[in-house]
């Protein structure tokens, strides 16, 4: 994928906006994503190396998912009292497009497999250079890797969800819906984001214990559980989830409109087609 080493934490992490219909924004990162897949696969064969383009992914929105991500209550409980923040369901609901967006399997994923360690080591290295040269010539961003191209996409993110903790109208809403679930942070970019970071934080840690291996700092993961085992830690989160939505009413309604839009922006200038 565009980011493939990092999808799947960016899932955990981020909330992805999206519209019903693509606005001329959205087609033009859907024409630089495509751009770069083809720069990128013209300068892997001129390293000798093979690299197929990816496709395109374009998402289609229905009228429930087009209600939640614009803050109306109901839609929320509606979503809320069946997946909670969207963490435990990907384990309970395996497949489910609410909460299991497939982003299908990149083209080069058996190219990848096929490769002895050594040639694998020196395919991504040279991936990375050819993914850095084609970000720079379509989006004129300077990149060294992925990695770090994904790491300038959450710093973008965070820097226009924090212009929002300044509005007047948000920092009131903040402070009755902080005060309502009784917690001293009120910024309204933590509190929208609190509940999904918090069973984030747990899915991780229970995924660190299962681990035989540790896992990077910082990173996000998922444990390896039937939908059985996850089902008890799903039933907290929608008591969570809902508890959460009762404070924050009056507060999505305000607070997601204006999060999507800096969300969607932040996706179209860095062409992430399946953010879109």
């Amino acid at each position: 994928m565009f980011v493939a080493k990092a999808v799947a934490a960016a899932l955990l992490t981020t909330s992805f906006g999206g519209l019903a219909t693509a606005t001329p924004g959205t087609e033009a990162a859907y024409e630089n994503k495509a751009k770069i897949e083809s720069m990128r696969a013209g300068c892997m064969k001129e390293l000798g190396l093979t690299y197929l383009p990816e496709k395109v992914i374009k998402r289609d929105r229905t009228k429930e998912e087009r209600a939640r991500l614009a803050g109306d209550p109901e839609a929320l409980r509606a979503y809320r009292a069946k997946y909670g923040f969207g963490v435990w369901s990907r384990l309970v609901f395996p497949g489910d497009p609410a909460v299991d967006r497939d982003l299908g399997e990149s083209r080069n994923d058996k190219l990848l497999m096929s490769l002895p360690a050594k040639d694998l080591k020196a395919w991504r290295a040279a991936d990375d250079k050819c993914f850095a040269k084609a970000v720079k010539t379509v989006l004129g961003k300077t990149v060294t890797s992925q990695d770090d191209f994904l790491a300038d996409v959450n710093s973008a993110l965070a820097k226009g969800l924090r212009e929002l903790d300044t509005d007047p109208e948000l920092a009131a809403l903040g402070k009755e819906f902080g005060g309502c679930l009784k917690v001293a942070e009120t910024r309204p970019a933590v509190l929208a984001d609190r509940g999904r970071a918090k069973f984030a934080a747990q899915a991780t840690e229970v995924a660190r214990n299962q681990s035989k291996s540790s896992l990077p700092k910082g990173s996000a993961a998922l444990p390896s559980l039937t939908p059985e085992q996850a089902k008890p830690y799903l039933d907290k989160e929608v008591k969570a989830a809902l508890a959460d939505l009762e404070c924050g009413r009056a507060f999505y309604p305000a607070y997601a409109p204006r999060e999507r839009a800096i969300e969607e922006r932040v996706y179209q200038e860095f062409a992430l087609d399946f953010a879109l």
